[in-house]
């Protein structure tokens, strides 16, 4: 019987330590704050994050001496060949949502505990809403977020909110709210609502199971407050439903290639 052989390289799975922590909180982090909860001596912390920085892939405040995340590891993934196609397959349903409803779509996944955009469509129009791909948002208070972390496996789902800054922040009514919200979207794989983090905006959001390399995604739509509950039913949702059938229908054809 063979035995299969693991080779270690601890300074390598250290700087992922701290990449990883960097890229899981919403807020810099100082060097003391690092060590501390990396678990790390402040000397080997110093090291790698002066490597981190170096390389591009963690920013120092000049002022404040706090660390983040920059966007290189982003920017490295948008050259994978399986990003490239995630969002050219996409792009023509996409683009057919925004010009049939007046509006900007985008694609949303769960990275490292946040959402991230991984495509905007613009709207046709001069006045819509756009999403940026260059920031993650919280998933806590996203309706995308929700979706997503709604349809988790409920222990990796407990896991990832455990380590979320802004779910650790609700006070404890709060977290029985938002917990007993997501069972309910559990059952269900679309939201309109009232957007929390921009007033006045209607976001209305769809999950696409598994199209992400085998993780959900979800089609958010944010709409400024104009649909009537009658235009939304005879006009918006069926678009946004359509383009969902369409996305998962190509990436299923996909998957069988």
């Amino acid at each position: 019987m063979s035995e299969t052989i693991k080779y270690s390289v601890p300074a390598f799975e250290h700087g992922l330590d701290l990449m990883e922590l960097l890229l899981g909180c919403s807020e810099p982090l100082s060097q003391k704050a690092i060590a501390d909860r990396s678990g790390k001596p402040v000397s080997s912390v110093f090291r790698l994050l002066n490597c981190l920085e170096q390389r591009g892939y963690a920013q120092r405040d000049p002022r404040s001496g706090e660390y983040r995340p920059t966007l290189q590891l982003y920017s490295l993934a948008q050259l994978c060949p399986a990003h490239r196609r995630f969002r050219d397959l996409a792009a023509t349903p996409m683009a057919e949502l925004a010009q049939s409803v007046g509006e900007s779509c985008h694609l949303s996944i769960l990275d490292g505990g946040r959402v991230r955009v991984v495509y905007n469509q613009p709207s046709p129009h001069m006045h819509s809403l756009n999403i940026s791909e260059t920031v993650t948002y919280s998933a806590v208070n996203t309706t995308a977020g929700k979706l997503l972390l709604a349809h988790l496996p409920s222990e990796t789902r407990q896991g990832w909110l455990d380590n979320d800054s802004d779910y650790r922040a609700f006070r404890k009514s709060q977290r029985a709210a938002f917990d007993r919200q997501l069972r309910t979207l559990e059952e269900n794989d679309e939201l309109v609502i009232a957007s929390e983090p921009t007033p006045g905006v209607l976001d209305v959001d769809r999950l696409i199971p598994a199209a992400w390399m085998g993780n959900d995604a979800v089609l958010g739509t944010p709409c400024i407050l104009k649909w009537s509950k009658k235009s939304q039913q005879s006009t918006l949702l069926p678009a946004v439903r359509k383009a969902c059938q369409q996305i998962a229908a190509i990436f299923e054809k996909e998957s069988h290639v």
